[in-house]
């Protein structure tokens, strides 16, 4: 049985108008994620901007620093920056803007 030259372009229509809401369901689910790393991003960036960050005088005497990327052990506090052990032949330098908390024998925990 044949169908006439109408018929089948009727029937390539209503596919394409399901294909077309598949399309706009995937775009809209795409644009969701998208909106929610954006604000997610927008937490973290006001986060970090109302961090009070430490300064020199929090780092002298503390034996241990954390950064994002964790725990170190302080060889010594330079002007900007303070210099940590690496396990290697070389110490790292870290900024005071980097430190989010430090330990040492004189205090338990300074977190600002």
């Amino acid at each position: 049985m044949t169908t006439s030259r109408s018929a089948r372009y009727s029937q390539s229509r209503i596919g394409g108008a399901a294909i077309e809401a598949e399309i706009q369901k995937g775009l809209a689910a795409q644009q969701a994620a998208i909106d929610e790393r954006a604000a997610a991003a927008r937490v973290a960036r006001r986060v970090e901007r109302d961090r009070v960050k430490l300064t020199r005088d929090d780092v002298v005497g503390a034996a241990f620093v954390r950064t994002a990327t964790g725990w170190h052990k302080v060889a010594t506090v330079n002007r900007a920056t303070v210099s940590v052990e690496t396990g290697f032949s070389w110490r790292d330098l870290i900024r005071f803007a980097k430190v989010l908390e430090v330990r040492g024998p004189s205090r338990s925990a300074v977190t600002r």
